[in-house]
């Protein structure tokens, strides 16, 4: 009887605890989108005044603007933290914070270039990014302010996204925005420092990743946080007269995260698309940088194109849709380049076309595909044809001694095929057979 009131009981009361999920859930999904709402308005506002609100601003006003809009987010996050004992609330504003952070520094530094370079110094066409004429102590004062607001603002928000690696991602933010104050606007220094601090955020970036935590929503604004400088560095070098060094550091840098460290950051096939081409272009974009450095692409040898053919098949093995297609663009570029050049008599094209054609051949074997083996055949056979006039030069000379070892040959060929004709025909169609199942 008392299992019975029970059920009964429980039967009345799940409408209502349901009732209250739904309730939940609607709470949660409303505050998401407010939080969103809000966030975008935030970062709204500050692009539109860094785009507009600077034109009629004292250039030492520009920075005090930015840091109490900064100081104001972090104020936010501590009425959410103490005042509402909410924690999503207070990360999202401790986070935008810290984003901004990297700007206040970035001001800092083109007061400190502005003064140390004088009219010498490069300007951008932008007026609302000139930082000139500001005193010395205003510029020290501004100094370190922000070096106080950095440890102290970096503390908090690495703290409350991800406490467990808070002192790696506080560092290594340091030190990134360290360079980032560093008054130096030459696209070949400025190409030394992008690449040294990508070495050093990759590192740091591939040892978060393993932590299951960092891949969160959380880990992964830590992470951004933490790479936020070298993006401003980047977005700043484009404003300035740029180097050879730099493009090509550049990018390799678009290369690396395009292709190599996508699925590190995002699930969708539609962002890692778009990456991959846009990685695949900067790759060849590398080659054709290097060759015109060289002058190699004012000549009418097309085996300089030869390097793009290798990017393709070394990409191939990397990217997340089409590798078949890459190595059969790369394996056909392979068969004509090696065919213009043999057509062209150069020394050592038959020599590469062997080369390039075994190197294809094994690659067909290993992907199972037809393409990049039968171009490479192709290659390796034509490489060998090349030397038939030699072969027939020696044959002209020297009659009677190239007719008894070519009859050698032959007979010892017809008696080995005699010997091993079971085998070899068994051979023959085990690896037909193999051949038609590869794609």
């Amino acid at each position: 009887m008392y299992e019975i009131e029970m059920n009964v009981n429980a039967a009345i009361d799940m409408p209502e605890e349901k009732l209250q999920s739904e309730k939940s859930s609607m709470t949660r999904r409303i505050t998401t989108y407010l939080r969103w709402v809000g966030s975008i308005l935030i970062i709204v506002s500050a692009i539109s005044f860094m785009l507009q609100g600077h034109e009629d601003i004292v250039p030492a006003y520009r920075y005090w603007i930015g840091l109490g809009f900064t100081l104001l987010l972090c104020a936010g996050g501590m009425i959410c933290a103490y005042l509402f004992r909410e924690t999503k609330g207070a990360r999202i504003f401790f986070g935008l914070g810290a984003a901004f952070l990297p700007v206040q520094v970035s001001q800092v530094s083109a007061m400190i270039y502005g003064y140390w370079h004088g009219k010498a110094a490069l300007q951008p066409a932008y007026s609302w990014l000139q930082f000139m004429n500001v005193s010395p102590t205003i510029i020290t004062l501004d100094f370190f302010i922000t070096a106080a607001l950095l440890v102290l603002v970096g503390y908090a928000s690495y703290a409350i996204l991800a406490r467990k690696h808070l002192y790696t991602l506080l560092y290594t933010s340091i030190a990134a925005n360290a360079l980032l104050l560093l008054p130096i606007r030459d696209g070949d220094m400025i190409a030394v420092i992008i690449a040294g601090l990508f070495v050093v955020l990759r590192r740091s970036e591939l040892r978060l990743h393993r932590d299951l935590a960092m891949r969160l929503a959380e880990g992964m604004a830590a992470r951004a946080l933490m790479s936020l400088p070298l993006w401003i560095i980047i977005g700043r070098s484009m404003l300035y007269p740029t180097s050879y060094w730099l493009t090509i550091v550049l990018s390799a840098t678009v290369v690396m995260y395009c292709i190599y460290d996508i699925n590190h950051y995002t699930q969708s096939d539609f962002i890692r698309y778009i990456c991959q081409w846009l990685g695949t272009i900067a790759a060849i974009n590398i080659w054709l940088q290097c060759a015109g450095q060289l002058g190699c692409l004012n000549d009418d040898n097309f085996s300089v194109f030869l390097p793009i053919a290798v990017i393709l098949f070394g990409l191939s093995a990397r990217v997340n849709f089409y590798p078949r297609f890459y190595r059969f663009i790369a394996s056909a570029l392979v068969v004509f380049l090696s065919l213009d050049a043999m057509i062209e008599q150069q020394s050592l094209a038959p020599v590469l076309a062997i080369a390039a054609g075994t190197l294809l051949t094994i690659s067909g074997i290993r992907y199972r595909e037809k393409m990049p083996f039968f171009c490479g055949n192709v290659c390796v056979v034509s490489g060998f044809l090349f030397y038939w006039e030699y072969a027939i030069n020696i044959y002209t000379a020297t009659p009677w001694i190239s007719s008894i070892v070519l009859g050698l040959l032959v007979i010892l060929l017809a008696s080995y095929i005699e010997s091993k004709d079971r085998l070899i025909m068994a051979k023959m169609r085990y690896y037909f057979n193999q051949l038609k199942q590869w794609n």
